[in-house]
């Protein structure tokens, strides 16, 4: 009896032994196969009208906001000199956009709609996911140049700014680092694509810092005003979503 409890001691130790060598080898495939990596860094956001107007109101450009953005990535080296690159980011942009009725007309716009607006979508953030190619252009030493080019589809996560708004019966509404949803709604899913180029400084085959400058263009709305509640309805047309990102990051 005691050897057979002994047996299968053994017995069971080494099919332990061998499904955890087997899971370890695994394991270190992944890690052969991919890199994995973090990154941060700040962004220069801006939202662009693709026209001047949008249905009897003038819309123009305001001013650019500061964001930032943080994340993982992956890498998987498709050989020496191609890499195709993914992750997960959380990223806050932001800009101002101006609307107003187009005077011109000499007629009001219909009640559910505004006079003119000013609104600054100050913190817009979006789960970003990204996908795209690295092309290695020259190295030297343990320094790699590299240049990216990739798409991103981004989910709006939350959404605050400020607001100057004029109602059809000229009364003014004001309020700052308020939640946008009702009055300034933004398009729930955003497309972009983006190039650039960075540096890799190595230190062995996985570990290495890299900086990098990306612009990024939206290629999709980004807003739609027209949606909001009634009494706070505008139209600014098709607007784009652009940013320059600067990154710095650590691959292990």
């Amino acid at each position: 009896m005691k050897k057979l409890v002994l047996i299968s001691c053994l017995t069971a130790l080494t099919a332990f032994s061998n499904l955890s060598m087997a899971q370890e080898s695994k394991t270190d495939k992944i890690f052969r196969t991919f890199r994995f990596g973090l990154f941060l860094g700040p962004t220069i956001n801006s939202l662009k009208p693709t026209a001047a107007s949008a249905d009897h109101y003038v819309v123009t450009k305001g001013k650019g906001h500061l964001g930032f953005s943080f994340g993982i990535n992956a890498d998987y080296n498709a050989n020496e000199r191609y890499t195709i690159y993914t992750g997960v980011g959380i990223d806050w942009r932001g800009g101002s956009i101006d609307v107003a009725y187009d005077t011109t007309l000499q007629q009001q716009p219909p009640a559910t709609y505004l006079l003119d607006a000013n609104v600054t979508y100050k913190k817009m953030q979006y789960l970003a996911i990204p996908i795209g190619l690295k092309m290695k252009a020259f190295d030297f030493d343990k320094f790699k140049v590299f240049a990216q080019t990739g798409f991103d589809f981004d989910i709006l996560l939350s959404q605050k700014g400020d607001y100057t708004m004029r109602l059809t019966k000229d009364s003014v509404v004001k309020k700052s680092n308020e939640k946008l949803g009702a009055v300034a709604k933004v398009v729930p899913i955003n497309i972009g694509w983006c190039i650039g180029a960075g540096v890799e400084y190595t230190f062995n085959e996985k570990n290495a810092f890299y900086g990098a400058i990306l612009y990024r263009n939206g290629f999709v709305d980004a807003t739609t005003p027209q949606t909001n509640d009634k009494g706070w309805r505008y139209a600014d047309g098709n607007i784009r979503s652009n940013s320059v990102l600067i990154r710095v990051g650590y691959f292990f």
